[in-house]
This record gives C-alpha cells, structure tokens and sequence, in this order.
C-alpha cells in the first residue's frame, strides 16, 4: 500500500438482501464503506448488486464460505435471523446458524460481531410474552455471543421504522380500507426508533464506537402507543394531501389477533412487550443523534403514497391498434426517446389478429400494454344488426363507430392521470382526418380544454394530443415505417376477423394501394 493512503474500512452483512440489511448496505455505501454481503437466496443477488458491494450466496451457513466472505472485513453485522417458525427453525437459523457465523469470525480475526437481538429478550421466562420460541432463541443467541471470543455489540431494539418497514405500510393499507384491526386495547406503550437511526447504531458499532462486549437497548426519544402510531399514520397521509376519513377501530383479543391480522404468535408476543427505556443512554455511547419518530413516519408514508415520476414530461400514453399507422406512431415515438405506455381499446367484434398484432409490437418494443375492456362499443352498421335503432348507421363510412374517439380519448386521459403522463399520441393519418371528424385538430384542441375543465382546482396536470402522422398520406407513413424500421409484416390493417386479410374493406384496400404506390429505395 503506498505511503499515505487509507485502505477503506470493509464490512461483512448476512441477511443483506433484507429490510435493515438493505438500508444498512445504502448508507454504509454514503459514508464510504465497502460491504460483503451475504445472501441465501439466488434469486435476490440482483437486489444486492451494486457499486461497492460484493454479494456471497451462502446456503446453510457453510463455514468455510462464511471464512471467505469475512476475510478482510473489520466486523459482521447479522441480521439474518427469523421472527416466525417452529422451535425447530428457530434452533436451526437463530442458533446454529449463529455459531456458524461465531466460528468463522473467530478463524478469521473478526474485530466484532454487531447482533440485532430484541427490546425483552432478558425477561424469557420471566414475563408471559417472552415465553415463546422467539425470545428463547434470541436470548441463547445473546448467550453464545458472551461466551464467544470475539468481541460483540447486542442491540435490543424496539420497532425500527421508515421507508417500506413491515408495520407502516401495513397501517396505510388499514388506514385506507377504512377499519384498523387493534390487538388488545392498543395501550401498550412502545419506543419505536427511526430506521436511519437504527442503522446508524449498527455501521457506528461496527467502527468501533462504544463499549466492547455491552448490550445495548434501541429505542426511540417518544413514548407512544399503537393507537397514537395509527393517528400519527393517518395524519401523516393527510399533510401529503390525501383525503381520507379516520379510521375506525376494532379491537381484537391477542388471541384472535394471528388469524385476524395474519401474523405469527411471536409478533403478538412481540406487541405485549412494555419495556420503558432511555434511547439517549445508547445514542450517546454510539455518537449519533436520534430522530423524532414523525421523520420516520413521514418517510415511510411518503415512499409508499407520492409519486415518483421524475421525468413527466417524458411519458406518453399511446393508442396502439396493431394497424400500420398506430405501430407507425409506436416506433415514431420509441425514435423520439419517449417512456410509453401502450393503451389498447378491446371492444366487441374487434378482430383477433389485430388484438395479436397490438401484442407482438409491445413485445417486440418491450413497451408497457393497459389494454381496456370496452365490450359495449361496436360499429355503427353492427350496433343496427344487433337490433338498435342507431339512426346514424345509415350512410356512414364503413367501420364507424360513434363518438369512439370521444370515448377512447377520454379513457387515454384517465390513463394518463393515472400514470402521471402530459402527452397522449395517436397513430390518425391525413386520408383517415377527411373521412372522421373526430380526429381533427379542432376536436382534440376542444377535447384538451374539457380535460382541463374536468380537473380539480389543485390539479395542474395539463395533458396535450400529439397526432405525429396527421399529415402523411398512407404511402408517406409506410415510407417512414420503412426507415424506422417497423415489421410491417407484423401488423393487422384488416376490419374483417380472418386467417388471412380480406383484401375487400377498405382499410386492407387502403393499405393496398399505399403499397403498390411506395418507391423502390
């Protein structure tokens, strides 16, 4: 190493691809420090990846691929451990599988082993709700560690949260059905701890800060409730400017509340526990600064319910058929960066193939389909055989269907609501704008200004109609689908629903005509 340089501090994670092993592997990341992170699953590797990060899949704890993945860390955070399962589990992953991880830290020089246990482990046998497999496991494990040669941080936390925890989301879903289940009479008070706080703790630990072989207590400045926690959840979904009514509660007994809130017994327990604690003993020993519990919950509502679209000016919704023009329109679009969400109308009598067609684009494209079900729209002449009076039948261009574009135009700009888009895109071109009035300039402008109208008064969201075909005839748009190479063989311009175009309608005659009109390159 040259003269003057630091080698940077490394650490080892199990259980990384979990919910603190996550948010501990992010800011360790911020403050510099590399991480080996070890996993069980294959299929979460993608999860862990990234800059800084070297991710070891290691089933069953093995302890020889445990040495390799601690070589070179200063400490080993270990948060792979189970809440639920049988007694049989419990002894499997939170204590053999602690001894596993005690022994390779011990062959490899392991500076310390920072452990998570939890707020009560040390009333096992003592209090009603710490008599479970839980705290039975978590209280050996706390055993194994003081008997251990290596030296060890044990954390007892309370509730730890923030951003996508296993509670908050949970209560906003309750929140918005209307009815919160509450075990027991949801008094029982409680110190819950911001993640970011939480986790500061671990990485500080595994530094070095605080006393060697001292067990820690992880909890929050505010003494709270779940009923409190609820209201506090309720008011926080408010502030961001989601109208919903309080909720109601119904309480339920802690013996029901597994079934009732499908939940282990353990996290019942877990519930009872009343454990009053000062948070500032531990802040002040690890040199960090706790929270107010709001910032927890305002992150962890405001993660789940805002929106994250960063580039809204950039995101289409886009009518696609399966015919030539609106694939056209699609590649137009994929050529002018666009993030696009395909919307497809399935309305009855609609032919297979083009239903086939919209559905091989998107796959080809690897655009995004919302394809709607409207079964009550058909064409004027089929509305008439269906037996409905429909005076405008009569004389109308073949395939008409009435005031469709005023329907399917109105469901794109709900879609586009929904997703957060400023930009509608249909595939309408020049000979299509003679035939249909209601594809022309002046019905979209008039189209924009009722989607205005209908918006609320904070709604700001203008959406705009771009129709990027509406002055090319039929050969100019196989002209441009030949340069942005767009499989023409893949779309469907055929009203009729065979196995084989019809070559009669006039849309399969249109496309004809354009065909035999295009010059040779």
């Amino acid at each position: 190493m040259i003269k003057g340089m630091t080698e940077k501090i490394k650490i080892a994670i199990t259980g990384a691809n979990g919910y603190l092993g996550m948010q501990t592997i992010k800011t360790a990341l911020e403050r510099g420090i590399s991480v080996n992170a070890i996993i069980r699953r294959r299929e979460v590797i993608e999860s862990v990846t990234m800059d800084g990060v070297e991710v070891f899949l290691i089933k069953n704890f093995k302890l020889e691929d445990l040495e390799t993945a601690f070589k070179g860390c200063k400490a080993v955070i270990h948060f792979a451990n189970i809440v639920c399962g049988s007694k049989a589990l419990f002894e499997s992953v939170n204590i053999e599988g602690l001894k596993k991880i005690i022994e390779a830290a011990e062959n490899v020089g392991i500076s310390r082993i920072i452990y998570p246990s939890g707020l009560g482990v040390d009333k096992y046998g003592e209090k009603e709700w710490a008599n479970n497999n839980y705290f039975y496991s978590k209280n050996k494990a706390e055993k194994l560690l003081i008997k251990s040669k290596v030296s060890y941080v044990i954390f007892r936390p309370s509730y730890i949260l923030g951003p996508n925890d296993e509670l908050i989301p949970e209560l906003i879903e309750q929140v918005y059905n209307g009815k919160i289940y509450i075990a027991g009479n949801g008094e029982v008070p409680m110190q819950p701890i911001y993640v970011r706080d939480a986790v500061t703790a671990f990485l500080n630990a595994s530094l070095g800060k605080g006393v060697d072989n001292k067990i820690y207590n992880l909890v929050g400045l505010e003494t709270l409730n779940m009923k409190r926690l609820i209201e506090m959840v309720w008011h926080s979904i408010k502030v961001i400017g989601l109208n919903i009514p309080p909720p109601l509660y119904e309480y339920i007994s802690y013996d029901s509340a597994p079934a009732k809130l499908e939940i282990c017994k353990e996290m019942v327990d877990v519930m009872k526990c009343d454990i009053i604690t000062d948070g500032k003993i531990t802040a002040e020993a690890l040199d960090f600064t706790l929270s107010p519990i709001a910032d927890a919950i305002n992150k962890a509502v405001k993660s789940k319910l805002l929106s994250n679209i960063k580039n809204q000016h950039n995101r289409i919704i886009l009518m696609l058929s399966g015919g030539i023009d609106s694939a056209t329109a699609l590649y137009w679009a994929i050529n002018k960066k666009y993030d696009i969400i395909a919307l497809s109308m399935n309305y009855k009598w609609r032919s297979k193939n083009e239903i086939k067609a919209t559905k091989k684009l998107v796959e080809l494209t690897g655009v995004p389909l919302v394809e709607v079900s409207v079964p009550y729209i058909m064409s004027a002449v089929d509305l008439r055989f269906e037996g409905y009076p429909i005076p405008s039948a009569e004389n109308a261009p073949e395939g008409f269907i009435p005031l469709k574009n005023l329907i399917f135009y109105s469901i794109a700009a709900y879609f586009a609501k929904v997703y957060g888009c400023n930009i509608i895109i249909g595939g309408h071109i020049q000979d299509d704008i003679k035939k249909f009035p209601d594809i022309g300039l002046s019905f979209f402008e008039s189209l924009e200004k009722i989607i205005k109208i209908s918006n609320h008064d904070q709604d700001l969201q203008a959406i705009k109609f771009i129709m990027p075909l509406s002055n090319k005839t039929k050969v100019e748009v196989f002209e441009l689908a030949s340069k942005l190479n767009v499989p023409i063989d893949v779309t469907w311009s055929c009203y009729g629903d065979f196995e084989e175009p019809c070559g009669k309608c006039s849309s399969c005659v249109s496309r004809q005509n354009a065909l035999k009109l295009i010059k040779p390159n």
